[in-house]
């Protein structure tokens, strides 16, 4: 940047962050990349974390420690019923206050323009709303899922809904703008909270050209391929299994970053054997060039109307068809409406007929193809620049300071 120009300071509050492996850090690694090349420098406030993952070259990364006992915040049944029971509003809420005194530090060591958080884990927009009060610098509160109306949150008591959502209201409060993944996600937001009235916006996920992606081949037969975690839709997976199973034995599917116990009983007493394969984490690069090298793609979608994984744009991005298993309202469908590239089946209904008429389609190459135009707003470069305008356009408050 000139001289004229200088760079702006953004503090965000991320958790998950690399190097732990989860697809909740994709959009904001995304956007990190792109930013400093549009007159912002980020830096990081996040938890201390494990895993294989690799961290955002150049980018400073402040790390908190997370005083909870690993086994609580690896995830499992039980466990998750105990944190459904003590931690509001996540089981990183013991992170909230380390945080706090390191974003304070790094607030009162330097200016920034702007504080940006993402959830979830909604505990990130605790920490960014305390800090936007104290501070005044205004905070743009980004929504990948719901907060209190998530689908796969469970409240033990009515206590525990009603403190969900008041923290989430008073945390909105501070906010000088949010913004949603999709529609429904913003309409849900502004319906609950009025507050919000011009200043909420929608920027979706999308795919980034300047991503590596590995050479794979899949080997002989027409290879389905799925990427990221079922999120417990194993009941749609199931249908789709059972379809599998009626169509040539040189069809299979390949289900990437998935448990194989979310998958293989079923495979197996369907007689599938190997048409059937399942690989754990794998390295983004290797995702992305197995979508490539894919004859088709499966999304198995949730039924809410927000439903749409960000993997749909990588999806869209690779080129190949895709096979949606998707209820009819949801933002995946809307997607698909205006981009094409998918052919598109409820969960409820029987699925051998459109799969078998499905592969046949993509045999004689007349699958599904998305529009290269409807698809190009959503590539990482033009998404930082509409990014880029909310951030500017934020204007400190008189809310900051409530």
């Amino acid at each position: 940047m000139s001289e004229d120009c200088p760079m702006r300071r953004l503090l965000v509050v991320a958790n998950p962050f690399p190097p732990m492996a989860s697809a909740g850090t994709t959009r904001v690694v995304r956007f990190l990349r792109h930013l400093p090349a549009r007159g912002w420098e980020p830096t990081v406030l996040a938890a201390q974390a494990k895993g294989p993952a690799p961290v955002p070259d150049g980018v400073r990364v402040e790390r908190t420690p997370v005083p909870v006992p690993r086994a609580l915040l690896r995830g499992g049944r039980r466990s998750t019923r105990v944190n459904h029971w003590l931690f509001v509003p996540d089981p990183y809420a013991p992170w909230v206050p380390g945080a706090l005194v390191v974003g304070r530090r790094l607030l009162a060591e330097q200016p920034f323009d702007a504080v940006f958080s993402s959830s979830p884990r909604p505990s990130v927009h605790v920490v960014a709303s305390i800090l936007a009060r104290g501070s005044g610098v205004p905070w743009l509160a980004d929504y990948r899922d719901p907060w209190t109306t998530y689908q796969f949150r469970h409240y033990p008591t009515p206590a525990h809904r009603a403190s969900h959502r008041r923290l989430e209201a008073w945390c909105l409060r501070a906010a000088a703008a949010v913004t949603a993944v999709n529609r429904p996600i913003a309409d849900d937001l502004l319906a609950r909270h009025t507050f919000l009235r011009g200043r909420t916006h929608v920027l979706p996920n999308g795919f980034d050209h300047s991503e590596a992606v590995e050479d794979v081949d899949l080997g002989p037969g027409f290879w389905f391929v799925h990427t990221g975690r079922l999120y417990g839709r194993e009941e749609q997976t199931a249908a789709f299994l059972a379809a599998l199973a009626q169509l040539p034995d040189d069809v299979g599917a390949l289900f990437v970053g998935v448990d194989e116990s979310r998958v293989r009983p079923e495979a197996d007493r369907l007689g599938l054997g190997a048409r059937v394969r399942v690989e754990p984490f794998v390295p983004h690069a290797r995702s992305l060039g197995l979508q490539r090298a894919a004859g088709a793609l499966l999304l198995v979608n949730g039924r809410r109307p927000e439903g749409m994984s960000s993997k749909v744009f990588e999806y869209l991005q690779a080129g190949r068809p895709i096979f949606a298993i998707s209820p009819e309202g949801t933002a995946a469908r809307g997607l698909f409406a205006d981009t094409g590239g998918a052919v598109c089946v409820t969960p409820d209904e029987p699925m051998a007929a459109p799969l078998a008429a499905f592969v046949d389609q993509v045999r004689a190459g007349a699958g599904p193809r998305a529009d290269a135009a409807a698809i190009a707003p959503y590539e990482l470069g033009s998404l930082t620049d509409r990014l880029v305008g909310i951030l500017g356009s934020m204007r400190t408050s008189d809310h900051t300071r409530d």
